[in-house]
């Protein structure tokens, strides 16, 4: 080998150099930002106190993360949040311990990972407490600064990047999921929506809907709730108020102790108002209504005339009489110490249809609940005024506000633990099925490659790995379908190439003509041989020797079609069938002389082969009954290959071939022609051939034996009978050549009894 040039070695190390760098700066990295981004996280605001809902431009005091446990608040002090939130001071514990892991050595990323993770989960739940226990209205998230919002946001999107990479990386570990993905990249088969997706997707669809219908319902019928039992309150202080004002007859001196009285009960009061007013009209009309339980009329004027709600002119309530804002009415807009026509006459109808009792006057950021007031007559109640309580909407619906701020947090983070969790479910549901599913696709892909003719078929090919751990009927089906697989092992051994190739096809549409080259073999002597055995010793020495065969004939390309008895008949395909049948043939000849000098060692039996090659045009397709079918090949062409593996008896040869194949491979083997014979069965002559090697392995003797039996051919049809003796005798003593002993019986015969004149050297074999 070159030695490298100094110029390439430092080139080498510079990249080294900043591999190595590159290493420690993203080693650096993955522990400095998290380590910042907690102890950020830790100083940051994470929620501020409740506001005063008495005052319009109140701003609470913030809440940081290092104070969280201190801060005084019944609701903390008095639970077990006192405790908890302790575990705030996780952040900068594992900030330190981020830094620190800087200058250990050994790997400590996992436990780096569970510490930020719980870090950041403790962060998000006193976060999320917070909002709950202190927002009590909107106001409140207006006021809240940005980067508290900042903070939790990023925070929880750190979290959910880290429950994401968790589950992808407890994927990962697994081998099997592993071997999925690679088999999804490998396969042509694209599913465009995974199981596991839509199973995931169904899973949060189904508990998003849930979950905003039940907030939705929930919700909506709490809220009908609480008004109602608010707008109790508020409906009875009007009505109170109105009472107090008619009983004291409008009197000053009876009249300010109660509201006096109201004033001092409101400062304690859960829920306390704003204002209680009465409001009367400097010249009152001459409104009288009279009360029958529910039902509410007005009196007849004096002259007979029924009054009707649309005739009566309301007059202006302009008169602020009373109020508990004692000091402050100045600080009251003038609107609201007036009630115009219109507003009267809309207060009253409210009155009239019960609506007052159900919820209250919406005036803005204000709730007012309105009741008129009135003098006892003797004909009914005469309107002089409206007493109104004002509530601040943010106080009266402040029990509801915290409803709403906890059933909406619950609902997303409840949303939020089920997206992860339905991750992690998915994958437990479906991953066995993906499995399974790789498992069966690389069992039907060797199938597939079977039936295509693009491997050898052996049941050893043909395995399915039962890799499912659970205990449901994911693993019942993939036992199943082990057991299956089992049994089409088992078969295979029975069936022929190409009746499983068929098999995948259209059997009515299968059967062709095709060019195919033939083999037959025969094992001669077997019967003499399997005399006085055992059958299951004569089935195991069968079974030997076709192994032998069989596995030779598909090493070459070819394919077994069926045995009958120790007779095997394979076939060959394409463009070098001649050839791989022939050169099959040379294979099983020599491992049969393997076999025989291996039983004279032993001083076992030993057996001899004959064996028989055509080529040519046949039926290749499916024949048999309905219930039983076999994928064979039909035609003259296959007869004739049977017939010359039963000719090899005759001529005492090892493998003949016909012309048709001799043409084929006259370059590449070493072949003699054997004779021009009639077979049994067929009129038309053939003349066969003798294949003794290939031209690259054959040895000067071959040639010679084939140089002599050719010219005593030769002269064998010429009839000059003693010269083909004479070479027919040499070639025997010289090598104990058998077709040749063949030839010299035939020329004794033919020189007692001559062959006809017209004679052609046509032979006709009686033998099968």
């Amino acid at each position: 080998m070159k030695n490298k040039s100094p110029k390439t070695k430092k080139h080498n190390s510079s990249k080294n150099k900043i591999k190595i760098n590159t290493k420690k700066i993203f080693f650096f990295v993955c522990r400095i930002i998290p380590a910042i981004f907690l102890t950020i996280l830790f100083l940051l605001p994470m929620g501020m106190q409740g506001m005063n809902l008495g005052e319009a431009e109140n701003t609470a005091n913030l809440i940081y993360p290092y104070m969280l446990p201190f801060i005084h608040s019944s609701t903390i002090q008095e639970s077990i949040l006192h405790i908890v939130y302790f575990m705030i001071y996780f952040l900068p514990f594992t900030a330190l311990f981020l830094l620190i892991s800087i200058f250990i050595k050994g790997k400590v990323n996992t436990i780096l990972y569970i510490l930020t993770y719980i870090s950041l989960t403790f962060y998000l739940f006193c976060s999320i407490t917070c909002i709950i226990i202190f927002a009590n209205c909107w106001r409140w998230f207006l006021t809240l600064p940005v980067s508290a919002y900042v903070a939790l946001g990023l925070s929880f999107i750190s979290h959910a990047l880290m429950s994401i990479f968790g589950i992808f990386f407890l994927r990962e570990m697994n081998p099997e999921f592993a071997e999925y993905k690679k088999f999804q990249a490998e396969s042509k088969q694209k599913t465009k929506i995974s199981i596991k997706t839509k199973f995931t997707v169904t899973i949060i669809t189904a508990i998003a809907v849930v979950m905003v219908i039940f907030t939705l319902l929930i919700l909506h019928s709490y809220k009908k709730m609480f008004t109602e039992a608010v707008s109790d309150v508020g409906r009875s202080q009007a009505e109170q108020t109105s009472t107090v004002y008619d009983s004291a007859d409008g009197k000053y001196e009876k009249i300010a102790p109660y509201f006096t009285q109201q004033k001092e009960s409101n400062s304690y009061a859960d829920c306390p108002f704003e204002r209680i007013d009465i409001i009367t009209a400097s010249t009152p009309g001459n409104i009288i209504f009279q009360k029958t339980g529910e039902h509410i009329t007005f009196v007849p004027a004096e002259d007979g005339t029924e009054f009707k709600l649309e005739d009566i002119e309301w007059p202006e309530y302009d008169v602020f009489s009373y109020t508990t804002a004692t000091g402050h009415v100045k600080d009251i807009p003038e609107e609201e110490k007036r009630i115009s026509p219109e507003k009267a006459r809309e207060y009253f109808i409210n009155f009239q249809s019960g609506n007052y009792k159900k919820q209250p006057v919406l005036d803005g950021d204000y709730c007012k609940y309105i009741y008129p007031v009135s003098f006892t007559r003797k004909n009914g109640f005469k309107l002089v005024g409206f007493s109104i309580v004002t509530y601040k909407s943010e106080i009266l619906m402040r029990s509801y506000f915290h409803v709403q701020i906890y059933v909406f947090t619950m609902v997303v983070m409840f949303l939020y633990i089920s997206i992860i969790l339905a991750l992690f479910i998915a994958d437990f549901i479906t991953n066995p099925l993906l499995f399974l599913k790789t498992n069966v696709r690389k069992t039907a892909n060797t199938l597939e490659e079977i039936l295509d003719g693009n491997s050898k078929i052996t049941a050893e090919q043909l395995t399915f790995i039962d890799s499912i751990k659970t205990h449901d009927e994911t693993k019942d089906l993939s036992k199943e379908i082990k057991n299956m697989v089992g049994i089409i092992r088992g078969i295979i051994p029975y069936i022929s190439f190409s009746t499983l190739q068929a098999a995948d096809k259209d059997t009515k549409k299968a059967s062709s003509s095709r060019e195919l080259c033939f083999l037959f073999t025969d094992i001669r002597g077997f019967t003499t041989l399997c005399e006085g055995k055992k059958p299951q010793d004569v089935v195991e020495i069968l079974n030997h020797y076709l192994d032998i065969e069989t596995e030779i004939i598909l090493n070459n390309g070819g394919d077994v079609d069926k045995f009958v008895g120790d007779e095997m008949m394979a076939f060959f395909s394409g463009p070098k069938k001649e050839y791989n049948a022939c050169k099959a043939a040379m294979e099983i000849r020599a491992a049969m002389r393997a076999q025989q000098q291996q039983a004279l060692a032993d001083g076992s039996d030993y057996i001899s082969m004959g064996i028989g090659i055509n080529t040519g045009r046949v039926i290749f397709g499916s024949v048999g009954a309905r219930s039983r079918m076999d994928f064979t090949s039909i035609g003259d062409t296959v007869n004739l290959a049977a017939r010359l593996e039963g000719a090899n008896k005759a001529y005492g040869s090892k493998a003949i071939i016909t012309e048709a194949v001799f043409d084929k491979l006259k370059d590449t083997f070493v072949c003699r022609e054997l004779d021009f014979i009639k077979v049994k069965g067929k009129n038309e002559p053939v003349r066969i051939y003798e294949i003794l090697q290939t031209k690259a392995a054959a040895t000067d003797k071959l040639f010679e034996i084939k140089d002599l039996f050719e010219k005593g051919l030769a002269a064998y049809r010429k009839q000059a009978w003693d010269n083909a003796e004479e070479k027919f005798q040499l070639c025997n003593e010289k090598y104990q050549d058998m077709p040749s002993v063949v030839f010299i019986d035939r020329i004794a015969h033919f020189k007692t009894n001559p062959p006809p004149k017209k004679w052609d050297g046509v032979f006709e074999l009686k033998v099968k």
